[in-house]
Order: C-alpha cells, then sequence, then structure tokens
C-alpha cells in the first residue's frame, strides 16, 4: 500500500508540474497575443495617420495642378493675343514698306539725292521665303556696291523678303539648321539663286 501511495503521491505531482509548465505555456501565448494586438492598434494608428497626411499633401497637389491648369490658360491666351497683335503689325508693316517702295521719289522732295536707286533699279518686298546658292558666291554690302564681304559656299541656305533687279537681300542664314538673323546689310547676285520649296 506505501507503493500505491507513492505511486499516488508521485502522479499528482507530475500532474500538477504539467499542469504549471501547460499554464506558463499558455500565460506565455496570452502575453504574446495581447503584444500583438497593441502593436496592431499602434500600425493602425500609424496608417490612419499616413492616409490622413496623405490625403492633406494630395489635396495640396490637386489645388497645385489647378492654379498651373488656370496659368497655362491665361498664358496660352496671352500668347494667342500676341500672335494676333504682331500678325496685325507685320501685315501692316508690309504694306506701310510696299506703299513707301511703290511711292515715285520727287527731286524737289529728297533730301537725300545720294541716296536715291538708280532709276532701272526696283526695289520689291515680298513675303520672307528660303533661298540657296546654286553655285559659290560673293555677299555684297549693298544693293548695288561692288564692296565683296564674304564669299559663300554651293548650297548654302539663306533667307530673303526683298530683291532688286540684279540682287537679292540675305534677311538670315542658316548655321547647322538654325537660322541666324543676319547683322549686317548683305545681298547676293540674284542669278546664283534658287527659291527652296
Amino acid at each position: 500500500m506505501k507503493h500505491i501511495l507513492l505511486l499516488f503521491v508521485l502522479l499528482v505531482f507530475t500532474l500538477e508540474l504539467n499542469a504549471s509548465q501547460e499554464i506558463k505555456r499558455i500565460d506565455s501565448i496570452v502575453s504574446d497575443i495581447a503584444m500583438l494586438r497593441k502593436e496592431y492598434k499602434e500600425k493602425l494608428l500609424d496608417e490612419k495617420e499616413k492616409n490622413i497626411i496623405l490625403s492633406q499633401q494630395n489635396r495640396e497637389y490637386e489645388r497645385k495642378i489647378t492654379n498651373l491648369e488656370n496659368e497655362i490658360k491665361n498664358l496660352k491666351s496671352l500668347l494667342k493675343n500676341r500672335k494676333n497683335n504682331t500678325q496685325n503689325k507685320i501685315i501692316v508693316k508690309e504694306k506701310i514698306k510696299k506703299l513707301v517702295v511703290v511711292a515715285p521719289l520727287c527731286k524737289d522732295e529728297n533730301p537725300f539725292p545720294k541716296l536715291k536707286l538708280k532709276a532701272d533699279e526696283r526695289v520689291e518686298h515680298f513675303k520672307p521665303t528660303a533661298f540657296y546658292l546654286k553655285k559659290a558666291a560673293a555677299v555684297y554690302d549693298g544693293m548695288t556696291t561692288s564692296n565683296v564681304v564674304a564669299k559663300w559656299d554651293k548650297y548654302t541656305s539663306f533667307t530673303s523678303n526683298t530683291k532688286s533687279d540684279s540682287r537679292i537681300k540675305i534677311t538670315g542664314y542658316f548655321i547647322n539648321k538654325v537660322w541666324t538673323k543676319a547683322n549686317r546689310e548683305m545681298w547676293v547676285d540674284l542669278s546664283n539663286v534658287i527659291k527652296k520649296f
């Protein structure tokens, strides 16, 4: 009977030992779950705060985009108005040039008789057009002068809007396919020129 009692005590002791280990394990699991819940709530709050901040930034960017779009519209309308104004000015300038050129010079009214054109030289203005040289040619500093200021190669491209009976004025030229305005008066013989299409 002693052995049974001893066995019974050992059994109870083993059960208690197992139960206490189970309780510790369960307590550990419960504390881990509590910790995970706490971390989850903190992350959830962080995400909500981030969403709030992001939505505020989004609204701010949308407002900036709207302002920029309005500014672009205003600039486009200003540009359109300026284009219309410059086109009108160009048309008026061309009409004035044509009127000035067509008007005959009277000997009594001309205060600069030395600047008067030769009787046989007539100047004609036209819409700006691109030309190129069909052969190497000399570039002169005036419509009727013989002062050569440069020599251009064959196929050199240039623009003009004025010509006389024998020469054409160079208003600009191309360097590496980039147009450059002529910084001085330049003329080339009309016989060396071909109009570009």
